[in-house]
């Protein structure tokens, strides 16, 4: 059977995925899927899409392939084209938007351990590296003021744990949730006011939500 190897919603509340057998090069196809389960096919190419994230203002789907140097690419919904944002022969994956849309944070080997970097959302210039640690790192959310990013960071310590970064000069790191548990997959409400993750520290991964 066939499956969705990555979703995102718009703020109608319409759904975006890659569906398809989910093999890392499998050719899948971007459709949009309504509440009623309706799927409307995106004129993109097959490709081995993964991770599809919307851009703020809804008009660019940011997607990671695996077929082509594993790198970001930028599909624009409104003018149908696929312009490739990275271009490094590292891993680049995992894209998430900043609030503006104009830039890309990512998760990268080019400079050793998967670290996050961002670039420009067109592909313009260099990708920047925000974090220098040897933990592996993913993105999960950027707060709705564009201030602070929230990640998963990997430590052979505490395991996975939810971080946040400071996404002005200083690149402050701190922690928000850290335990020997597993806590991942950081969002944040769109008020800005709560965060949910996911933990299984009562023996299960389970949802949170704590201010």
């Amino acid at each position: 059977g066939s499956t969705c190897t990555g979703a995102v919603t718009s703020n109608d509340g319409t759904l975006a995925y890659a569906h398809g057998a989910g093999f890392a090069s499998e050719q899948l196809a971007l459709v949009w899927v309504d509440r009623q389960g309706r799927e409307t096919p995106i004129p993109a190419p097959p490709r081995a899409y993964t991770y599809p994230r919307l851009s703020p203002d809804g008009t660019r789907a940011a997607v990671w392939t695996s077929d082509q140097d594993f790198d970001l690419w930028v599909w624009d919904l409104g003018r149908t084209t696929l312009t490739r944002v990275t271009f490094d022969p590292g891993l680049d994956s995992r894209p998430v938007w900043t609030s503006d849309g104009r830039r890309l944070i990512f998760t990268s080997q080019r400079a050793g351990p998967r670290n996050l970097f961002w670039q420009a959302a067109d592909g313009t210039g260099a990708a920047e590296r925000l974090i220098d640690s040897p933990n592996q790192q993913r993105a999960t959310a950027v707060s709705p003021d564009g201030r602070r990013l929230i990640f998963t960071e990997t430590n052979p310590k505490t395991a996975d744990d939810v971080m946040q970064v400071e996404l002005d000069g200083t690149h402050r790191v701190t922690p928000l949730v850290q335990s020997p548990f597993q806590e991942r997959n950081g969002a944040i409400s769109p008020d800005g006011r709560w965060l949910a993750y996911e933990a299984d520290d009562s023996g299960r991964a389970e949802i949170y939500v704590r201010p």
